[in-house]
């Protein structure tokens, strides 16, 4: 077993105690480090002692929201480079466009699948796939719903999003065939 200071750091910040300790317990069993903060202002005061690994972040919390979060954590140059991870239970496209519009790097939807979270988790630590844009990026504006939201054009945050979102929706998918198949 690696020693703390080898082990990766993973914050979670989640305003709902039973999810925070479920997502904190889950990640402790596969040896990283981890503290749950309940917004995303106890959050940064936390990032402040420790420069965590990854940031789990629910969406919707008091104080500070994960959206807000995720614009401080990337527009902080000491703390762009860290994955933003977004954790929701709702499906709605404009959360994605959110989240893209806020920096997030991917998201998980609620409830999330063990292994599907843990195997993401560990590709993000072994590879290394994210990368900081240059300021000055340009952006993609895009209506949705009504609404004009302006998008980060960091094509491999795109990409990432759009991937992971489908492989999540594919994923359940697949879980609910199994499901259909053999009914309990």
């Amino acid at each position: 077993m690696k020693n703390e200071n080898e082990r990766t750091y993973i914050l979670i910040v989640e305003d709902c105690e039973e999810q925070g300790a479920l997502l904190s317990h889950t990640l402790r069993k596969h040896d990283y480090v981890v503290k749950v903060a309940i917004n995303g202002r106890e959050a940064l005061s936390m990032m402040e002692e420790q420069v965590p690994n990854i940031v789990f972040t629910d969406i919707l919390m008091p104080e500070m929201d994960g959206f807000e979060l995720c614009r401080v954590i990337k527009n902080d140059p000491e703390l762009a480079h860290i994955p933003v991870i977004m954790l929701t239970a709702s499906w709605d496209m404009s959360t994605l466009l959110q989240g893209l519009e806020s920096g997030a790097d991917l998201h998980f939807f609620k409830p999330w699948d063990k292994g599907h979270l843990l195997s993401r988790t560990e590709e993000i630590v072994k590879n290394g796939v994210f990368s900081i844009e240059e300021k000055g990026e340009k952006h993609l504006r895009v209506q949705f719903e009504g609404k004009q939201h302006s998008i980060p054009l960091n094509r491999q945050q795109i990409m990432r999003q759009l991937l992971s979102t489908y492989e999540t929706v594919v994923h359940e998918k697949k879980k609910n065939f199994k499901n259909q198949l053999n009914p309990k």
